[in-house]
């Protein structure tokens, strides 16, 4: 695998290929919105690259992985985006006067078990409800409006997570008129609509959660009509060969500390220790074991997920370098038993991202868990990941998982605006627009040209 992978091309690699495939954009970035779950992207017009003239440009779609920088991605984008900017952000959508339907409702009319009280409860479409504005926060019965023949009835409780909406058909005493109001059941044959917010995608931002992204350039062969095209006909460039960064890349690295890390590479080749690495999985389908008596939290020894509440558990084995072993081994007595202790602080290269709960496997089998990762930086730039690694005992659940369970690259906002350079960093007239690599900081155009 070459070196850096996910950054852009170096300078002499820009037109040395001819690709049967679109090349993508050059220099992507990725700065925050400054609202939690929004993130802005920007890069290059891929049409200014001599290599893309020789197609038919549609776009450039967006991928997206909460794991790792090698995947797996999912697309983001429905259509090829025409722009140079792209806002991902968590969408929860507005749900207006929704009907609901007869297979919609769970109780109407009847009472529950053990109760002599007529309950009407109903299950919404989509879910989950959350409430306006949140990060997935799951809704309650303020974010739920329903109506029984266009008139407004109180909502007892709603159930963010699974949808379930219960209508109060309790009477109501009315102060103002002194009488008690009527109640407004809804039985069959009178229309029931109701209007929330659910959430269809959610960018977690918080607990120090990795976002990576890659774009993919999306064109057609010279000649060929767009408004009759069939799908086979699109060209796409393989996700492997696409550009890509990360909410940790704050800026690109430059020749200077590029150089600095491969320097380090060499060091670890030379004598640190081979192993694998297993990225716990952030998002994924749930696990069949969470369950709402356990507050859905997953059981600790569950051998499909392993603990982390998505089936599979983590992603990998990816093979890194670390620092070499250097710490003693001992035997301690606990109120479980004997255990082995072996704890030391290792380092490595910028990738892959790792972070707490992941953790690596060592060539004679042993397993030990990844503690806190610290990040040596250079105006953004990380260099090294530094980190405390323990032995895992052979009882753990992180024991059981497989090491053949691979992995895919498969498919699935105060910024500089696009085409300009960042204040006070010149623009170099000497430079053809197509080849020319921008950074954000003076020091890193000072260093490249």
């Amino acid at each position: 695998m070459p070196y850096a992978p996910q950054r852009d091309r170096d300078p002499h690699q820009l037109e040395l290929r001819d690709t049967p495939w679109p090349v993508a954009p050059l220099n992507f970035f990725l700065t925050s919105g400054y609202m939690p779950g929004v993130y802005d992207l920007c890069w290059e017009d891929p049409a200014q690259q001599a290599l893309n003239s020789r197609f038919q440009l549609l776009g450039v779609n967006v991928y997206r992985s909460f794991d790792s920088e090698r995947g797996p991605f999912e697309r983001i984008t429905d259509l090829p985006v025409g722009a140079t900017f792209w806002r991902d952000r968590t969408d929860n959508v507005l749900v207006l006067d929704e009907p609901v339907d007869d297979e919609q409702w769970l109780l109407r009319g009847q009472p529950s078990t053990g109760q002599d009280i007529d309950r009407f409860v109903f299950r919404t479409r989509c879910s989950p409800i959350v409430k306006p504005g949140s990060q997935a926060i799951p809704g309650d019965a303020n974010d739920v409006v329903v109506r029984v023949d266009g008139e407004l009835v109180p909502v007892l409780r709603a159930h963010g997570e699974t949808g379930e909406v219960e209508i109060d058909v309790q009477s109501y005493a009315n102060i103002t008129e002194q009488k008690f109001l009527p109640k407004n059941r809804p039985v069959e044959g009178r229309r029931v609509t109701v209007s929330y917010r659910w959430n269809r995608s959610l960018l977690r931002t918080d607990l120090f959660q990795r976002v990576f992204y890659r774009l993919t350039t999306v064109a057609l062969p010279v000649g060929v009509d767009p408004s009759c095209c069939r799908a086979s006909q699109l060209l796409e460039t393989p996700l492997e060969r696409a550009i890509a960064t990360s909410n940790y890349e704050i800026e690109k690295l430059d020749w200077i500390w590029r150089e600095a890390v491969r320097r380090n590479r060499w060091i670890l080749s030379q004598g640190g220790e081979r192993v694998k690495v297993f990225i716990k999985k952030h998002v994924g389908t749930r696990c069949p074991c969470i369950q709402n008596d356990h507050h859905d939290q997953p059981i600790n020894d569950c051998d499909i997920c392993y603990g982390t509440s998505f089936i599979g558990g983590y992603e990998g084995p990816y093979d890194i370098v670390i620092a070499p072993d250097d710490a003693e081994r001992r035997r301690e007595h606990t109120n479980l038993g004997m255990r082995a202790v072996h704890e030391y602080e290792v380092w490595t290269g910028p990738q892959p991202l790792l972070s707490q709960q992941d953790f690596l496997v060592k060539v004679n089998g042993d397993r030990y868990s990844i503690g806190a990762v610290r990040m040596p930086t250079n105006r953004g730039m990380i260099l090294q990941q530094h980190f405390n690694i323990g032995h895992i005992d052979e009882r753990d659940i992180r024991f059981s998982v497989p090491m053949d369970s691979g992995f895919s690259l498969g498919r699935i906002s105060n910024i500089v605006p696009p085409g300009h350079s960042p204040a006070g960093v010149t623009e170099h007239t000497l430079i053809p627009d197509e080849r020319e690599l921008r950074g954000r900081t003076v020091t890193w155009q000072n260093i490249i040209y």
